[in-house]
């Protein structure tokens, strides 16, 4: 592999490594929002439950951002589907415990996601940080090598990844100016009950489409 070549290996590499990073933050909130709708208290093992902050189910929905939908005026709750659920399952059993780290980092990504999705409830990371006598800035650099390191693993093992709820989680990640269109793998990573925008050769016709068909 000559010079240039290789640079351009290093280079493609690195592109998909940020992808995949974005990619596996949002999952980490996406398993907190399904955390936040469920009972933190039934999650098995108990190792797992202690690396995720207890907030009380009972409030409606999610805090800081939209719990639900409306049908003819009426509130519906958001509920988790049994996808998410199952995604949620993979962050929790399988990338908090295996990929992260050290039980530092674990809690540090349990806490951090869920003051992203439920900033109402849990609060501020800042509040976080300066209630536990953490560093901010430290924080955030071990929540940086931590999901790099995830993402890292998840490389490595070429584990078939899916995407989360897009339109439900990118409310709430913290401003990156996040533009699916550029992520060099999205259609990869798309959820499965996903309508890609950008590719309408994905897209379901239109009504009118379809009596014209």
């Amino acid at each position: 592999m000559n010079r240039s070549n290789a640079l351009q290996y290093d280079y493609t590499e690195a592109a998909a490594l940020a992808d995949l990073i974005t990619i596996v933050k949002a999952r980490f909130i996406e398993a907190a929002d399904t955390i936040a709708h469920m009972d933190v208290r039934q999650l098995r093992p108990a190792k797992v439950r202690s690396l995720w902050p207890a907030l009380q189910v009972e409030t409606v929905g999610v805090g800081g951002h939209h719990p639900g939908y409306g049908i003819n005026g009426n509130h519906v709750p958001y509920r988790p589907s049994s996808k998410a659920i199952s995604r949620a399952e993979e962050v929790m059993y399988g990338w908090l415990i295996d990929y992260a780290g050290d039980d530092e980092s674990r809690i540090l990504l349990g806490n951090w996601s869920m003051c992203m999705a439920a900033p109402r409830l849990a609060g501020s990371f800042r509040q976080f940080c300066k209630k536990t006598g953490r560093s901010r800035s430290t924080a955030d650099r071990r929540l940086d090598d931590a999901f790099e390191r995830v993402a890292r693993q998840i490389l490595k093992n070429a584990q078939s990844l899916q995407g989360p709820s897009w339109s439900r989680v990118v409310p709430m990640m913290p401003n990156q100016r996040i533009d699916l269109d550029n992520l060099a793998t999205v259609t990869h990573w798309m959820a499965d009950d996903a309508k890609p925008t950008h590719r309408a050769d994905l897209l379901e016709p239109m009504l009118g489409q379809r009596k014209a068909a």
